[in-house]
């Protein structure tokens, strides 16, 4: 005769086993974002406070006209703008896992936005040697979250100046219809073929020499917030031509999943 007993193993059973595990998962996910937030916001605030103090210390310096100590302050602000960069990609990652980055769109000209990024890039591109090129209109109108925009202009200048091995950094931006087109061109290493799209995944860094390494996750975010605001990104590079990174921006961002009227 037939057990008419109920089997543990029926597919109604495996099902709901399968998803209590993956609701078990998105908690430890969640959990692990909000670790994050909270970490990553607890270390980044007492270096701004930090800043203010090695910032009046390197004013004092440069009174006092000793070269030494310029050098050495200098170095301490470098690597404090570091430590305040990682924790700000950590709050951003953890805010865009967790789908809280809300974009705040405004009237922006790119075009100075650009000029003001490389602007804040310029000491690090001297210290590493690379001249920061930039071929821009006067100006480029659009409507887009600026932080979010500043942090992508951010992260690829950044990655240009650490990867190019000293060579020139190229910006260049244009208008093609409703869009605006940004690239930014190093002459580092470059990029195997394999590698070029693994590289817009967390944790990934296809490239090693670099004299200092982040957590992998630069590029990703750069795309995710992209496509927060309805752009994208592409690279085009070879082993030992350098890296092309371009960046497509509609004119008018639209929040990711809303329909343009």
């Amino acid at each position: 005769m037939t057990d008419p007993s109920p089997s543990t193993d029926r597919p109604g059973s495996r099902e709901d086993e399968l998803a209590a595990r993956v609701a078990e998962l998105e908690e430890a996910v969640r959990a692990r974002d909000d670790f994050l937030a909270i970490a990553a916001h607890e270390l980044r605030n007492p270096m701004h406070a930090l800043s203010l103090h090695l910032g009046l210390a390197q004013a004092r310096a440069a009174r006092l006209a000793d070269a030494e100590l310029i050098g050495t302050l200098d170095g301490a602000g470098r690597s404090l703008e570091r430590y305040i960069e990682r924790a700000t990609v950590l709050l951003d990652v953890s805010r865009v896992n967790a789908g809280q980055r809300a974009l705040h769109l405004q009237d922006l000209d790119l075009a100075a936005l650009v000029r003001q990024v490389a602007g804040g890039h310029a000491a690090e591109a001297a210290y590493t040697g690379a001249a920061l090129l930039l071929d821009l209109p006067d100006s480029l109108y659009g409507r887009w979250d600026g932080m979010a925009v500043e942090q992508i202009l951010g992260n690829l200048l950044s990655n240009a100046i650490k990867y190019g091995a000293g060579g020139p950094v190229e910006v260049t931006l244009a208008r093609r219809e409703a869009e605006a087109l940004l690239t930014v061109r190093d002459h580092g290493p470059g990029i195997a073929a394999e590698d070029l799209e693994r590289i817009f995944g967390r944790f990934e860094q296809v490239v090693s020499r670099a004299p200092r390494a982040g957590f992998g996750i630069g590029l990703w975010l750069v795309r995710s917030l992209l496509e927060a605001q309805g752009g994208s990104i592409a690279v085009q590079s070879r082993p030992g031509e350098g890296a092309a990174f371009t960046v497509r921006l509609p004119l008018d961002a639209t929040p990711f999943g809303h329909q343009r009227p």
